[in-house]
């Protein structure tokens, strides 16, 4: 499903590479178009500011009276200007007179006042002008006229137009080739996604050993195609795990289901003695009482493999150590000691870390002999706290260290299941130490007889 999802989040991305582009080619056109619209029309600004400098040169030294022969004169030999780009020229005096180089009537557009300094846009018979304003004055700084130079805006309008088709055109094709490069390298880059999609698809609990074959670059989705194939092996580690769990469940169940079997059926024989029918009572009591156990310790281990809450707060492993004791104390006629500092402190769950102390102090009971000895210790190691449990039985072979925390094992040999144990309390202990980050461990004492379980804990200072 989330291999399914990763294609659908490729196509994504992919549609906004284009979005992306889109606006990126849209940005740069206008960009471009807006710039070389205001550069053609910043060129005719410079030109009409020629056109205006050179008529106010050819007039500095006439005086007021010859102006508009003068102007007429100048116009007339501007008006020999071919193409279309001819400028035109007019002088409105201020009588009303107007001299100019062409029949376009720009001077009529603005209107009969006279129009002050700056630049205009007007429309002549429906084309548009730049026209240029410049007041002519007196030696006393009245105006006696105006001259108004103007170019025509069509080739800068048509330039401008071609530009815009060009700048589209050429948009369109990058956006085209720019789309089709991203959804082939979306195709290219995700086509292993498919391979995670269809193997994830075709997997069941029957087919948990598939894996997905990859041999591209170690990059993002060479990661997830190692993490997807982690998973499966994980997944396959698990189910192997859960078919182990429940046969070993079947046959430590059986076990008792059988005797308590064969025992109702020599009750309900019409011969069997009293003596025989006590027997038989108190050998359905014990196994049901061993079935009871297994059920609390399965449902114990359930609980914690379905993820139990912890209700963590300070505690002092002195407190621990010394509950412990009389616990053990009230099992049996042994010696306990205790060996810890009042200083060393832990956070974890009051309940559950006393439940695997006491699986372990049980265990430890169970495989020492009366008038035996059972020592408590706590130490320092670090920024950890080493908890151990020594007992003087008699050890464990060293075949079974690494197995004593599998579920359902018990000790053969000396360390026998003298108890009628379901097998699942150490394991019940290593998985509860997991929860509060901590671990486990088991050995031989070298010194003497006995076994040694060690617990590992992080430690906390407490003002």
């Amino acid at each position: 499903m989330s291999a399914r999802r990763g294609l659908t989040a490729g196509r994504r991305v992919a549609l906004a590479t284009i979005v992306m582009l889109f606006l990126g080619v849209t940005a740069v056109s206008v960009s471009a178009y807006l710039a070389v619209s205001s550069g053609l029309e910043a060129d005719i600004d410079r030109q009409l500011l020629r056109e205006t400098e050179a008529f106010s040169a050819a007039i500095a030294s006439v005086d007021t009276t010859s102006l508009p022969e003068t102007a007429r004169t100048y116009l007339q030999n501007r008006s020999i200007s071919t193409g279309d780009q001819r400028p035109v020229l007019v002088v409105k005096l201020a009588d009303g007179r107007v001299i100019s180089n062409s029949d376009i009537r720009i001077e009529e557009a603005q209107g009969p006042d006279m129009p002050a300094m700056g630049f205009t846009t007007v429309r002549v018979d429906g084309i548009a002008y730049r026209v240029a304003n410049t007041p002519l004055l007196d030696t006393e700084g009245t105006p006696i006229a105006v001259f108004e130079a103007g170019l025509a805006l069509a080739y800068a309008s048509a330039v401008a137009a071609e530009l815009a088709w060009t700048l589209a055109l050429s948009g369109l094709v990058v956006i085209a080739v720019g789309a089709s490069l991203s959804v082939w390298v979306a195709r290219v880059t995700l086509s292993p996604l498919r391979d995670v999609a269809r193997t994830t698809g075709e997997v069941t609990q029957a087919s948990l050993g598939e894996r997905i074959a990859y041999d591209g670059p170690d990059d993002e989705v060479g990661a997830m195609v190692r993490s997807v194939n982690g998973m499966l092996g994980r997944l396959e580690a698990a189910f192997a795990d859960q078919r182990h769990f429940i046969a070993d469940a079947s046959h430590e169940l059986r076990t008792p289901l059988a005797v308590v079997s064969g025992n109702l059926e020599l009750l309900e024989h019409p011969r069997v003695s009293a003596e025989s029918r006590d027997a038989a009572m108190r050998a359905m009591r014990r196994e049901l009482t061993r079935m009871e156990r297994m059920v609390n310790d399965l449902l114990a281990l359930s609980r914690i493999e379905s993820g139990a809450a912890l209700a963590r707060q300070p505690l002092q492993v002195a407190a621990l150590l010394k509950e412990a004791r009389g616990r053990t104390l009230a099992m049996g006629d042994r010696t306990v000691t205790v060996d810890a500092d009042d200083d060393l402190w832990v956070s974890g769950d009051p309940e559950l870390l006393d439940q695997a102390l006491g699986n372990i102090v049980r265990n430890a009971v169970t495989h020492t002999p009366e008038n035996g000895s059972i020592n408590l210790r706590a130490w320092p190691v670090g920024a950890a706290v080493l908890i151990s449990v020594t007992d003087t039985g008699p050890g464990i072979r060293e075949q079974d260290v690494d197995r004593v925390f599998d579920r359902f094992w018990r000790a053969q040999g000396k360390r026998s299941d003298v108890s009628g144990g379901s097998g699942l309390g150490l394991a019940i202990t290593k998985r509860l130490l997991d929860l509060h980050d901590g671990s486990i461990t088991a050995r031989n004492r070298t010194d003497a007889t006995g076994a040694v379980f060690t617990i590992t804990l992080p430690r906390i200072d407490v003002p």
